[in-house]
């Protein structure tokens, strides 16, 4: 997008919605795939499906299940171009590289920043599973609030804020996962000017992926023509 922004949204369960979204100039379509097929989880045809559709966004493939890493081979079946890996999995530097050997990157999604959390725990956080490293990262503000960044926006000396996650986003490529609002966009943007961008979890009538914040089809097309416009 014009702004500069990576825009990821997860969740998409379609060709249909995969080719509106990158309409709408998303970069990252992120899906779900799962031996049973319900609402948001998708199987791995579909995830083909949606590969081949797509003329210039990426597809990330989140595997839900007991084997919770997708393995190079399988990946590029699907046209699998990013592996996300939610929080707290391991992630053996073997498998890391057998991806990398394959030209597939990984992504370490829904890593938690709470208000309350010292910085240095965030940064570990994202920086523990060493080389190579996760190609971005998606950090989820203050899961268990529904306005963390009223509460994160102001400096705080002892816990978390928004300096402290601008100051890891200027070292590390961060995709921040918050309740955006469409009156707050500008005051986010400035508080987070160094996010390497913006990820949205679609939760619908059809279901919801997981994630702690959801957003319908039409929110985010709406939040993306507000950033969109913001940007020129």
């Amino acid at each position: 997008m014009k702004r500069g922004l990576v825009i990821h949204v997860h969740g998409v369960a379609s060709p249909e919605e995969a080719e509106q979204l990158e309409s709408l100039g998303v970069d990252l379509i992120g899906v779900v795939v799962g031996e049973r097929t319900t609402g948001r989880v998708i199987a791995r045809d579909d995830a083909h499906a949606i590969a081949a559709c797509l003329k210039r966004a990426r597809l990330c493939v989140e595997l839900l299940g007991e084997a919770s890493l997708l393995e190079p081979q399988a990946a590029r079946r699907m046209g699998v171009q990013v592996v996300q890996v939610p929080w707290g999995t391991e992630v053996p530097q073997t498998w890391r590289q057998a991806l990398a050997r394959a030209s597939i990157e990984w992504a370490l999604v829904r890593v938690p920043a709470d208000e309350d959390d010292d910085p240095a725990w965030v940064r570990a956080r994202i920086e523990e599973v060493g080389t190579p490293p996760p190609a971005w990262t998606q950090v989820e503000l203050c899961p268990s609030l529904e306005d963390g960044w009223r509460v994160i926006r102001d400096a705080s000396e002892d816990e978390l804020d928004a300096r402290d996650l601008d100051a890891l986003a200027a070292k590390l490529p961060l995709l921040f996962s918050l309740p955006l609002r469409l009156d707050e966009l500008k005051e986010i943007r400035r508080g987070l000017f160094h996010a390497r961008g913006f990820s949205f979890t679609l939760g619908d009538k059809l279901g919801e992926a997981l994630g702690a914040h959801h957003f319908t089809l039409n929110q985010v097309r709406e939040l993306l023509k507000r950033l969109e416009a913001e940007s020129n």
